[in-house]
Protein backbone atom coordinates (compact mmCIF):
# COMPACT_ATOMS: atom_id res chain seq x y z
CA UNK A 1 0.00 0.00 0.00
CA UNK A 2 2.91 2.26 0.52
CA UNK A 3 3.71 2.90 -3.43
CA UNK A 4 0.14 3.24 -4.58
CA UNK A 5 -0.45 5.84 -1.54
CA UNK A 6 3.06 8.28 -2.63
CA UNK A 7 1.82 7.75 -6.03
CA UNK A 8 -1.66 9.39 -5.34
CA UNK A 9 0.11 12.01 -2.96
CA UNK A 10 2.83 12.81 -5.67
CA UNK A 11 -0.38 13.12 -8.65
CA UNK A 12 -2.40 15.26 -5.87
CA UNK A 13 0.67 17.61 -5.35
CA UNK A 14 1.51 18.15 -9.32
CA UNK A 15 -1.97 19.03 -10.10
CA UNK A 16 -2.49 21.65 -6.87
CA UNK A 17 1.17 22.76 -7.88
CA UNK A 18 0.20 23.58 -11.24
CA UNK A 19 -3.42 25.04 -10.09
CA UNK A 20 -2.20 27.27 -7.47
CA UNK A 21 0.28 28.52 -10.23
CA UNK A 22 -2.66 29.23 -12.84
CA UNK A 23 -4.99 30.53 -10.09
CA UNK A 24 -1.95 33.04 -8.71
CA UNK A 25 -1.13 34.55 -12.40
CA UNK A 26 -5.04 34.77 -12.98
CA UNK A 27 -5.76 36.77 -9.96
CA UNK A 28 -2.41 38.74 -9.98
CA UNK A 29 -3.63 39.96 -13.52
CA UNK A 30 -6.23 40.71 -12.35
CA UNK A 31 -5.29 42.90 -9.24
CA UNK A 32 -3.44 45.06 -11.66
CA UNK A 33 -6.11 45.31 -14.63
CA UNK A 34 -8.77 46.56 -11.05
CA UNK A 35 -6.04 48.65 -9.59
CA UNK A 36 -5.16 50.50 -13.02
CA UNK A 37 -8.71 51.15 -14.69
CA UNK A 38 -8.91 52.45 -18.16
CA UNK A 39 -10.10 55.58 -18.48
CA UNK A 40 -13.02 56.16 -21.11
CA UNK A 41 -11.77 57.34 -24.40
CA UNK A 42 -12.93 61.17 -24.91
CA UNK A 43 -12.58 63.00 -28.23
CA UNK A 44 -9.98 65.34 -26.59
CA UNK A 45 -7.20 62.53 -26.02
CA UNK A 46 -6.70 62.09 -29.94
CA UNK A 47 -7.45 65.98 -31.09
CA UNK A 48 -3.83 65.98 -33.27
CA UNK A 49 -4.40 66.09 -37.17
CA UNK A 50 -4.25 62.60 -38.61
CA UNK A 51 -0.96 60.99 -39.53
CA UNK A 52 -1.89 57.26 -40.43
CA UNK A 53 -3.14 56.45 -43.53
CA UNK A 54 -5.43 53.17 -43.07
CA UNK A 55 -6.20 50.32 -45.48
CA UNK A 56 -9.45 48.27 -43.43
CA UNK A 57 -8.73 44.48 -44.92
CA UNK A 58 -12.33 42.50 -44.60
CA UNK A 59 -11.87 38.89 -45.12
CA UNK A 60 -14.79 37.30 -46.42
CA UNK A 61 -16.07 33.70 -47.03
CA UNK A 62 -19.89 33.67 -48.13
CA UNK A 63 -21.04 36.33 -46.30
CA UNK A 64 -23.50 38.13 -48.49
CA UNK A 65 -26.35 38.09 -45.26
CA UNK A 66 -23.83 39.83 -43.11
CA UNK A 67 -21.43 41.82 -44.76
CA UNK A 68 -23.21 44.94 -45.17
CA UNK A 69 -23.15 45.61 -41.72
CA UNK A 70 -19.92 45.56 -41.50
CA UNK A 71 -19.38 48.14 -44.63
CA UNK A 72 -21.93 50.37 -42.77
CA UNK A 73 -20.17 50.40 -40.09
CA UNK A 74 -16.97 51.63 -41.60
CA UNK A 75 -19.23 54.30 -42.85
CA UNK A 76 -19.43 55.92 -40.12
CA UNK A 77 -16.01 55.75 -39.03
CA UNK A 78 -15.03 59.38 -37.95
CA UNK A 79 -11.87 59.65 -39.66
CA UNK A 80 -10.98 62.00 -42.61
CA UNK A 81 -12.35 60.06 -45.73
CA UNK A 82 -9.05 60.43 -47.40
CA UNK A 83 -7.09 58.58 -44.65
CA UNK A 84 -8.92 55.40 -44.86
CA UNK A 85 -9.95 52.87 -47.71
CA UNK A 86 -11.80 49.27 -47.21
CA UNK A 87 -10.71 46.53 -49.29
CA UNK A 88 -12.86 43.06 -48.93
CA UNK A 89 -11.65 39.90 -49.39
CA UNK A 90 -14.38 37.50 -51.10
CA UNK A 91 -12.49 34.51 -50.58
CA UNK A 92 -13.39 31.20 -52.19
CA UNK A 93 -16.82 31.87 -52.53
CA UNK A 94 -19.75 30.26 -54.01
CA UNK A 95 -22.50 33.26 -52.80
CA UNK A 96 -23.08 36.82 -53.97
CA UNK A 97 -20.23 37.94 -51.50
CA UNK A 98 -18.77 39.75 -54.43
CA UNK A 99 -21.87 40.97 -55.86
CA UNK A 100 -23.38 42.45 -52.75
CA UNK A 101 -19.82 44.31 -51.83
CA UNK A 102 -19.34 45.87 -55.43
CA UNK A 103 -22.93 47.11 -55.49
CA UNK A 104 -22.04 48.87 -52.07
CA UNK A 105 -19.16 50.47 -53.71
CA UNK A 106 -16.51 49.17 -51.75
CA UNK A 107 -13.34 47.51 -53.81
CA UNK A 108 -13.45 43.93 -53.94
CA UNK A 109 -10.53 41.32 -53.94
CA UNK A 110 -11.85 38.73 -55.21
CA UNK A 111 -9.77 35.43 -54.47
CA UNK A 112 -10.27 31.91 -55.91
CA UNK A 113 -7.49 29.27 -54.98
CA UNK A 114 -8.77 25.61 -53.91
CA UNK A 115 -5.43 24.20 -52.84
CA UNK A 116 -4.52 27.85 -50.73
CA UNK A 117 -7.33 27.37 -48.25
CA UNK A 118 -7.99 29.84 -45.04
CA UNK A 119 -8.22 32.98 -43.80
CA UNK A 120 -4.32 33.17 -43.25
CA UNK A 121 -3.59 32.64 -46.64
CA UNK A 122 -6.46 35.25 -47.99
CA UNK A 123 -4.52 37.78 -45.66
CA UNK A 124 -1.45 37.37 -47.06
CA UNK A 125 -2.56 37.34 -51.02
CA UNK A 126 -4.70 40.98 -49.89
CA UNK A 127 -1.25 42.17 -48.10
CA UNK A 128 0.64 41.80 -51.15
CA UNK A 129 -1.78 43.56 -53.73
CA UNK A 130 -3.01 46.49 -50.55
CA UNK A 131 0.81 47.20 -49.10
CA UNK A 132 2.13 48.56 -52.46
CA UNK A 133 -0.89 51.37 -52.50
CA UNK A 134 1.37 53.41 -49.65
CA UNK A 135 -0.79 52.71 -46.92
CA UNK A 136 1.19 53.59 -43.56
CA UNK A 137 -1.25 50.10 -41.15
CA UNK A 138 -4.04 48.27 -42.15
CA UNK A 139 -6.82 47.03 -39.86
CA UNK A 140 -8.38 43.45 -40.83
CA UNK A 141 -11.71 43.29 -39.32
CA UNK A 142 -13.89 39.82 -39.69
CA UNK A 143 -16.88 40.10 -41.70
CA UNK A 144 -19.55 39.93 -39.31
CA UNK A 145 -18.36 42.92 -36.89
CA UNK A 146 -18.46 46.33 -36.49
CA UNK A 147 -15.55 49.02 -34.95
CA UNK A 148 -16.31 51.57 -33.08
CA UNK A 149 -16.54 55.37 -35.20
CA UNK A 150 -13.48 56.47 -33.13
CA UNK A 151 -11.31 53.51 -33.34
CA UNK A 152 -8.99 54.71 -36.33
CA UNK A 153 -8.35 57.87 -34.29
CA UNK A 154 -7.06 55.82 -31.36
CA UNK A 155 -5.16 53.70 -33.41
CA UNK A 156 -3.00 56.54 -35.05
CA UNK A 157 -2.54 58.11 -31.84
CA UNK A 158 -0.98 54.63 -30.53
CA UNK A 159 0.61 54.54 -33.89
CA UNK A 160 2.36 58.15 -33.64
CA UNK A 161 2.79 56.91 -30.56
CA UNK A 162 5.38 54.51 -31.79
CA UNK A 163 3.47 51.52 -31.07
CA UNK A 164 3.66 49.27 -34.23
CA UNK A 165 1.05 46.32 -33.75
CA UNK A 166 -1.81 46.46 -31.70
CA UNK A 167 -4.99 44.61 -30.71
CA UNK A 168 -8.03 45.87 -30.66
CA UNK A 169 -10.73 45.10 -27.57
CA UNK A 170 -12.97 42.38 -29.16
CA UNK A 171 -16.33 42.50 -27.68
CA UNK A 172 -19.54 40.74 -27.95
CA UNK A 173 -22.90 42.57 -29.28
CA UNK A 174 -25.40 39.67 -27.91
CA UNK A 175 -24.30 38.49 -24.78
CA UNK A 176 -28.36 38.61 -24.26
CA UNK A 177 -28.96 35.92 -27.37
CA UNK A 178 -28.88 33.30 -25.07
CA UNK A 179 -27.32 31.50 -21.73
CA UNK A 180 -25.04 30.08 -24.55
CA UNK A 181 -23.92 33.41 -25.84
CA UNK A 182 -23.98 35.27 -22.24
CA UNK A 183 -21.28 32.19 -20.98
CA UNK A 184 -19.19 32.87 -23.36
CA UNK A 185 -19.31 36.78 -23.21
CA UNK A 186 -18.29 36.61 -19.96
CA UNK A 187 -14.93 34.93 -20.93
CA UNK A 188 -14.27 36.94 -23.94
CA UNK A 189 -14.50 39.95 -21.03
CA UNK A 190 -12.77 38.59 -18.71
CA UNK A 191 -9.73 37.74 -21.12
CA UNK A 192 -9.81 41.08 -22.75
CA UNK A 193 -10.10 43.05 -18.92
CA UNK A 194 -8.47 40.77 -16.37
CA UNK A 195 -6.15 39.55 -18.60
CA UNK A 196 -4.93 41.02 -22.12
CA UNK A 197 -5.64 44.27 -20.90
CA UNK A 198 -3.18 44.15 -17.77
CA UNK A 199 -0.26 42.14 -19.51
CA UNK A 200 -0.31 44.63 -22.34
CA UNK A 201 0.21 47.35 -19.27
CA UNK A 202 2.95 45.45 -18.10
CA UNK A 203 4.69 44.66 -21.49
CA UNK A 204 3.89 41.00 -21.25
CA UNK A 205 2.62 38.86 -24.19
CA UNK A 206 -0.27 39.20 -25.81
CA UNK A 207 -1.65 37.46 -28.65
CA UNK A 208 -3.46 38.68 -31.78
CA UNK A 209 -7.07 37.79 -31.90
CA UNK A 210 -7.62 38.00 -35.87
CA UNK A 211 -10.67 40.58 -35.91
CA UNK A 212 -9.02 44.05 -34.68
CA UNK A 213 -5.56 43.58 -35.84
CA UNK A 214 -3.54 46.78 -36.53
CA UNK A 215 -0.25 46.16 -38.42
CA UNK A 216 1.69 48.83 -39.20
CA UNK A 217 3.64 48.66 -42.71
CA UNK A 218 6.96 48.65 -41.35
CA UNK A 219 5.91 45.68 -39.26
CA UNK A 220 4.75 43.44 -42.59
CA UNK A 221 7.61 44.74 -44.66
CA UNK A 222 10.17 43.33 -41.93
CA UNK A 223 8.11 40.05 -41.36
CA UNK A 224 5.43 39.48 -44.30
CA UNK A 225 2.74 37.66 -43.05
CA UNK A 226 3.07 34.10 -43.44
CA UNK A 227 0.64 32.45 -41.22
CA UNK A 228 -1.53 30.14 -43.03
CA UNK A 229 -2.82 27.36 -39.89
CA UNK A 230 -6.46 27.53 -38.44
CA UNK A 231 -5.06 30.17 -35.69
CA UNK A 232 -3.10 32.08 -37.98
CA UNK A 233 -3.28 35.21 -35.61
CA UNK A 234 -1.76 33.17 -32.72
CA UNK A 235 1.36 31.87 -35.22
CA UNK A 236 1.71 35.18 -36.65
CA UNK A 237 2.43 36.56 -32.50
CA UNK A 238 4.87 33.96 -32.19
CA UNK A 239 6.69 35.14 -35.61
CA UNK A 240 6.68 38.50 -34.04
CA UNK A 241 7.51 37.90 -30.77
CA UNK A 242 10.35 35.72 -32.00
CA UNK A 243 11.81 39.16 -33.32
CA UNK A 244 11.61 41.08 -30.16
CA UNK A 245 8.04 42.96 -31.21
CA UNK A 246 5.12 42.51 -28.69
CA UNK A 247 1.71 43.93 -29.42
CA UNK A 248 -0.24 46.73 -27.72
CA UNK A 249 -3.90 45.42 -26.16
CA UNK A 250 -6.10 48.92 -27.64
CA UNK A 251 -8.77 48.89 -24.45
CA UNK A 252 -10.70 51.88 -25.62
CA UNK A 253 -11.19 50.99 -29.37
CA UNK A 254 -13.75 47.97 -29.83
CA UNK A 255 -14.57 45.82 -32.56
CA UNK A 256 -18.33 43.86 -31.52
CA UNK A 257 -19.32 40.69 -33.33
CA UNK A 258 -21.83 37.96 -32.30
CA UNK A 259 -20.59 35.48 -30.23
CA UNK A 260 -21.52 31.84 -30.68
CA UNK A 261 -25.63 31.46 -29.18
CA UNK A 262 -26.63 28.08 -30.61
CA UNK A 263 -24.87 24.44 -29.62
CA UNK A 264 -23.37 24.70 -33.46
CA UNK A 265 -21.99 27.50 -33.60
CA UNK A 266 -20.11 26.72 -29.62
CA UNK A 267 -19.04 23.74 -31.27
CA UNK A 268 -17.27 24.48 -34.63
CA UNK A 269 -16.16 27.85 -33.64
CA UNK A 270 -14.36 26.88 -29.76
CA UNK A 271 -13.26 23.64 -31.43
CA UNK A 272 -11.37 25.11 -34.22
CA UNK A 273 -9.72 27.65 -31.51
CA UNK A 274 -8.97 24.93 -28.97
CA UNK A 275 -7.27 22.45 -31.57
CA UNK A 276 -5.22 25.26 -33.10
CA UNK A 277 -4.29 27.09 -29.96
CA UNK A 278 -3.62 23.69 -28.03
CA UNK A 279 -1.76 22.29 -31.37
CA UNK A 280 1.20 25.06 -30.82
CA UNK A 281 0.68 24.60 -27.26
CA UNK A 282 1.31 21.04 -27.15
CA UNK A 283 4.48 21.40 -29.42
CA UNK A 284 5.87 24.53 -28.62
CA UNK A 285 4.47 26.15 -25.09
CA UNK A 286 7.64 24.62 -22.88
CA UNK A 287 10.31 25.50 -25.83
CA UNK A 288 8.94 29.11 -25.49
CA UNK A 289 9.46 29.46 -21.94
CA UNK A 290 13.10 27.66 -22.03
CA UNK A 291 14.43 30.47 -24.65
CA UNK A 292 12.90 32.69 -23.11
CA UNK A 293 14.30 32.37 -19.99
CA UNK A 294 17.92 31.35 -21.41
CA UNK A 295 18.01 32.89 -24.44
CA UNK A 296 15.68 35.91 -24.17
CA UNK A 297 13.14 38.21 -24.35
CA UNK A 298 11.32 37.12 -21.34
CA UNK A 299 7.86 37.73 -23.32
CA UNK A 300 9.00 34.42 -24.85
CA UNK A 301 8.69 32.72 -21.77
CA UNK A 302 5.49 34.85 -20.57
CA UNK A 303 4.23 33.81 -24.04
CA UNK A 304 4.79 30.21 -23.59
CA UNK A 305 2.83 29.94 -20.31
CA UNK A 306 0.30 32.11 -21.65
CA UNK A 307 -0.49 29.03 -24.35
CA UNK A 308 -0.54 26.53 -21.56
CA UNK A 309 -2.92 29.05 -19.04
CA UNK A 310 -4.92 30.95 -21.85
CA UNK A 311 -7.60 27.66 -21.71
CA UNK A 312 -9.92 28.51 -19.06
CA UNK A 313 -11.72 25.62 -19.67
CA UNK A 314 -8.90 23.24 -19.54
CA UNK A 315 -7.53 24.99 -16.21
CA UNK A 316 -11.06 24.57 -14.76
CA UNK A 317 -10.83 20.54 -15.72
CA UNK A 318 -7.73 20.34 -14.27
CA UNK A 319 -8.42 22.16 -11.34
CA UNK A 320 -11.51 19.72 -11.20
CA UNK A 321 -9.32 16.71 -10.97
CA UNK A 322 -7.06 18.29 -8.40
CA UNK A 323 -9.80 18.65 -6.48
CA UNK A 324 -10.34 14.85 -7.00
CA UNK A 325 -7.26 13.44 -6.13
CA UNK A 326 -7.16 15.43 -3.15
CA UNK A 327 -9.96 14.76 -1.67
CA UNK A 328 -8.97 10.94 -2.61
CA UNK A 329 -6.07 11.55 -0.88
CA UNK A 330 -7.60 12.88 1.85
CA UNK A 331 -9.75 9.75 2.77
CA UNK A 332 -7.28 7.14 2.24
CA UNK A 333 -4.55 8.58 4.27
CA UNK A 334 -6.20 11.26 6.75
CA UNK A 335 -3.67 14.02 8.14
CA UNK A 336 -2.59 17.45 8.54
CA UNK A 337 -0.63 16.96 4.90
CA UNK A 338 -3.17 15.99 3.21
CA UNK A 339 -5.71 18.09 4.96
CA UNK A 340 -3.73 20.87 3.79
CA UNK A 341 -3.57 19.64 0.15
CA UNK A 342 -7.81 19.65 0.08
CA UNK A 343 -8.13 23.02 2.07
CA UNK A 344 -5.61 24.48 -1.05
CA UNK A 345 -7.83 22.84 -3.79
CA UNK A 346 -11.18 24.39 -1.90
CA UNK A 347 -9.73 27.92 -2.02
CA UNK A 348 -8.49 27.60 -5.76
CA UNK A 349 -11.84 26.21 -6.59
CA UNK A 350 -13.22 29.53 -4.81
CA UNK A 351 -10.88 31.78 -5.94
CA UNK A 352 -11.93 30.93 -9.54
CA UNK A 353 -14.94 31.34 -8.94
CA UNK A 354 -13.93 35.01 -7.61
CA UNK A 355 -12.46 35.17 -10.51
CA UNK A 356 -15.41 34.43 -12.26
CA UNK A 357 -17.56 36.72 -10.63
CA UNK A 358 -15.60 39.68 -11.27
CA UNK A 359 -16.12 39.30 -14.65
CA UNK A 360 -19.86 38.79 -14.30
CA UNK A 361 -20.22 42.17 -12.36
CA UNK A 362 -17.92 43.83 -15.13
CA UNK A 363 -19.98 42.88 -17.90
CA UNK A 364 -23.26 43.66 -16.20
CA UNK A 365 -26.31 41.93 -14.29
CA UNK A 366 -30.05 41.69 -15.06
CA UNK A 367 -33.12 39.44 -14.51
CA UNK A 368 -32.44 38.23 -17.58
CA UNK A 369 -28.48 37.32 -16.67
CA UNK A 370 -29.41 35.66 -13.55
CA UNK A 371 -31.32 33.21 -15.33
CA UNK A 372 -28.88 32.52 -17.88
CA UNK A 373 -26.33 31.90 -14.77
CA UNK A 374 -28.20 29.32 -13.57
CA UNK A 375 -27.49 27.00 -17.04
CA UNK A 376 -23.45 27.99 -16.53
CA UNK A 377 -22.52 25.12 -15.19
CA UNK A 378 -23.82 22.76 -18.59
CA UNK A 379 -22.31 25.30 -21.23
CA UNK A 380 -18.58 25.88 -19.29
CA UNK A 381 -18.71 21.42 -19.04
CA UNK A 382 -19.74 21.74 -22.91
CA UNK A 383 -16.66 23.62 -23.42
CA UNK A 384 -14.36 21.65 -20.83
CA UNK A 385 -15.15 18.77 -23.04
CA UNK A 386 -14.84 20.30 -26.29
CA UNK A 387 -10.87 21.60 -25.10
CA UNK A 388 -10.20 17.81 -23.94
CA UNK A 389 -11.29 16.17 -27.01
CA UNK A 390 -8.97 18.65 -28.99
CA UNK A 391 -6.56 18.22 -26.40
CA UNK A 392 -6.33 14.92 -27.05
CA UNK A 393 -7.03 14.99 -30.95
CA UNK A 394 -4.54 14.00 -33.33
CA UNK A 395 -3.25 14.97 -36.89
CA UNK A 396 -3.52 18.26 -38.31
CA UNK A 397 -6.57 20.63 -38.25
CA UNK A 398 -8.64 22.21 -41.20
CA UNK A 399 -10.34 25.43 -41.18
CA UNK A 400 -14.18 25.08 -40.73
CA UNK A 401 -16.23 28.60 -41.22
CA UNK A 402 -18.42 29.39 -37.64
CA UNK A 403 -22.08 29.20 -38.48
CA UNK A 404 -24.01 32.01 -39.23
CA UNK A 405 -27.34 32.80 -37.85
CA UNK A 406 -28.60 33.92 -41.50
CA UNK A 407 -27.01 31.39 -43.17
Amino acid sequence: MILPNLLLLAVSCFLLFGSVLVTGYYLFLAVVALLNRPQPWRESDTDDEPQTRFAIVVPAHNEEGAILNTLNSCREIDYPASHFDVFVIADNCSDGTARVVQEAGTECLVRTNDELIGKGHALAWAFERVLPQGFDAIVVLDADCRIDPHALKVFDHHLSSGDLVLQANDIACNPDDSPMAYVVSVGNLIENDLYYYPKSRLGWAVVLRGTGMVLSAEILRRFPWGASSIVEDMEYTMDLLRHGQTVKFVQEACVSSPFPAQQEQLDVQRARWAAGNLGYGKSDALKFIREGLTKGPLVLADFGWNMIVLSRPLVLAMLGVALLFCAITWLSQPGLFSAILLITALACCALQGLYFFLGIVLLGMSKKRMFFLARAPGIVMRLILISVSSLLAPGKQIWKRTPRDHD
